[in-house]
């Protein structure tokens, strides 16, 4: 019983990281999360620890845990990390893309293209997550897939809060447009230079805004000026 509910707190507890619901530099009081949670501190206490070594909570001696702040360091080595990772998972979906696969992403695309033409900016977002983790599991390379979703769901709140305050989803589902275009073709290479390029942008674009403390993601995922976002 108390394996289940260590898992229960965990995956709740990462739920509110990864959606920005408690955000970075935020101190995690064990016994609010337990009244919250309605349990035991015991299984609380060992989802922190699950948490901390995913490097998603630090523990402080004396203070306990906290929400890991948002680091411009941080942000980039985790997007080479999944530009490194995503590469590699699309061009060996080339090779493997099955009818299963190759369905659901002609879904995703569809239902992006309709919302994105109504003006439902907002409705994207589980999708635009979806688009990538497709990807990752059209691999057919489970330790991709499980290393892969961690890197995701740890941008997950900057994804989302860049896609509500900027333009650039039209220009990120193009450019998914033609990565599709490269799987269905078979085409490895090329689909791997496309990731590659799609990422490498994505990157540059919220490096950006985060550098720039007059914006309002940076504001937003900080709280403060001096949180460790340097050039």
């Amino acid at each position: 019983m108390k394996t289940t509910l260590t898992s229960k707190a965990y995956d709740q507890i990462k739920e509110w990281i990864v959606r920005y619901q408690l955000k970075p530099g935020t101190h995690l009081a064990v016994g609010e999360l337990s009244d919250a949670l309605r349990m035991s501190r015991t299984p609380v206490r060992e989802a922190l620890s699950r948490l901390e070594q995913e490097h998603l909570v630090d523990h402080q001696p004396m203070r306990g845990f906290l929400i890991k702040p948002l680091v411009l360091r941080d942000v980039e080595d985790i997007y080479d990390i999944r530009c490194a990772l995503e590469v590699l998972a699309v061009q060996q979906a080339a090779r493997r893309l099955s009818e299963k696969h190759r369905k659901r992403l002609a879904h995703i695309m569809g239902q992006v293209n309709t919302l994105i033409r109504d003006g439902k900016k907002n409705l994207t977002l589980g999708l635009e997550q979806e688009f990538h983790r497709c990807i990752l599991e059209a691999s057919g390379n489970r330790m991709l897939v499980d290393v892969g979703k961690g890197i995701l769901d740890r941008i997950w709140a900057l994804q989302r809060l860049n896609i509500l305050t900027s333009d650039h989803l039209g220009n990120a589902h193009r450019e998914h447009s033609a990565v599709v275009q490269a799987l269905e073709a078979g085409d490895a290479r090329k689909a791997g230079a496309l990731m590659k390029k799609h990422l490498n942008l994505a990157k540059q674009f919220i490096l950006g805004r985060l550098k720039d403390h007059q914006d309002i993601i940076s504001q937003a995922l900080t709280g403060l000026p001096d949180s460790g976002f340097e050039d």
